[in-house]
């Protein structure tokens, strides 16, 4: 790969980095953004992800569900449940369950 292509690549893939980011914040101000605006928000940023190749940080996937598209707040349209080692997320609005594997205290301090 030339020079050029390289540092196009690169470019392109900050400017993709700083769209996530910008959407994630927008994601988060509860206040000033409707539900339909969140989701939209919610599908670009999928979109942008897979189309860059970027990962989702942890709290992003906890945060966004990934069949709805809707964004997760525990109590109003999300359940979350500890059971045998799983933390099991389940989206209130169209039933999707995510179960991740969870370290109890006492497997962090051993």
């Amino acid at each position: 790969m030339g020079r050029r292509r390289q540092r196009l690549k690169d470019k392109r893939r900050q400017h993709a980095l700083q769209s996530r980011d910008h959407l994630l914040s927008m994601l988060y101000d509860v206040e000033k953004n409707p539900v339909e605006h969140r989701k939209t928000y919610a599908r670009h940023l999928f979109k942008i992800s897979r189309r860059h190749r970027l990962r989702f940080t942890r709290e992003a996937k906890q945060v966004v569900c990934r069949k709805c598209s809707s964004l997760l707040v525990q109590g109003l349209n999300a359940r979350v449940r500890l059971r045998n080692g799983l933390k099991i997320h389940s989206c209130l609005t169209c039933g999707h369950v995510r179960r991740t594997p969870y370290l109890s205290e006492k497997e962090v301090q051993a």
